[in-house]
């Protein structure tokens, strides 16, 4: 009862203590600057994918992004992305509402209640299945397994990994067990520029504590995904994640070398900020609406 109250008064709130103007004024400056680097980008590397970021419901410009590599790539519509929290601010909600399924991956318990209240459930036939898992190395294959039983697929279009620690053990297990997406969309730790090549060591247990001692270098990366097949097409503007494509792919885009991909984490335009906050009632009522045509 608060929570809503909150909710539906925080903008008299925001006016009458003056944070509304500074909320907006901070919008401003991050639209800008992102438009000064796009335009930078255009200058120097026309052909780069970075230039169709945009958000809808990802964390930063990934949305875009993914759009337009999967304009290029033939596939089938399907997805799994791991860490995804609340559902509302990820890579593949987007997707869901534009015709693709696939399986939502998250460790938080509390998260996954959320996700059940919002939807009514967690699992729904030919559209989506979330799965309350905290991922390790021991138990990835068989999350995969389950998911590619779910839609009866033998093959993924599009894989996303972002749990801030294990990301890199996790993805080598993945590639060793060859189970290879035609598109992987990681979180990469952009404090380290190429060529260095840095990880965290493997904590089953891992959580991450908010500093730098997370995930891997691009770098890191790049030399693993290069001994399963894959190439670097592109970083995002905000420095978060990487695009790597199956080689039988490269072809449909302009290839830069990793220190021209590469991009910097730029804290202060993460998260790109939206004018409504995002929900998932858009995918409710998708879902709701398949059930009552069965």
């Amino acid at each position: 009862m608060l929570k809503s109250f909150f909710k539906k008064h925080v903008e008299n709130f925001q006016r009458f203590t003056g944070l509304y103007e500074l909320i907006k004024v901070q919008a401003i400056v991050q639209e800008n600057e992102y438009q000064k680097l796009k335009n930078e980008c255009r200058q120097n590397f026309e052909g780069s994918l970075a230039l169709f970021g945009k958000k809808v419901y990802s964390q930063t410009d990934e949305d875009g992004i993914i759009e337009e590599i999967f304009k290029r790539i033939p596939n089938n519509k399907t997805f799994i992305e791991i860490g995804i929290q609340t559902g509302v601010e990820c890579n593949s909600l987007n997707l869901l509402l534009n015709g693709w399924k696939g399986a939502w991956v998250e460790g938080n318990d509390k998260y996954c209640n959320v996700i059940a209240n919002d939807l009514g459930g967690l699992s729904f036939k030919d559209k989506l299945t979330v799965i309350n898992s905290f991922i390790d190395k021991d138990n990835i294959s068989d999350v995969f397994r389950q998911a590619y039983q779910f839609f009866a697929i033998k093959e993924l279009d599009l894989f996303s990994l972002d749990i801030d620690g294990n990301d890199y053990y996790i993805m080598e297990v993945l590639l060793q067990n060859e189970f290879l997406p035609k598109v992987v969309c990681v979180e990469y730790n952009a404090k380290f520029e190429p060529p260095v090549n840095i990880k965290i060591k493997y904590n089953k247990d891992h959580i991450w504590d908010t500093s730098d001692y997370m995930g891997c270098s691009l770098q890191a990366y790049v030399d693993l995904f290069k001994q399963y097949g894959y190439t670097l097409v592109c970083c995002n503007l905000t420095g978060i994640n990487a695009f790597f494509v199956r080689n039988e792919f490269v072809h449909l885009f302009e290839i830069y070398e990793i220190a021209e991909i590469y991009q910097p984490y730029r804290y202060y335009l993460s998260p790109i900020k939206l004018a409504q906050f995002p929900t998932l009632r858009y995918l409710r009522d998708q879902i709701n609406d398949s059930l009552s045509n069965i």
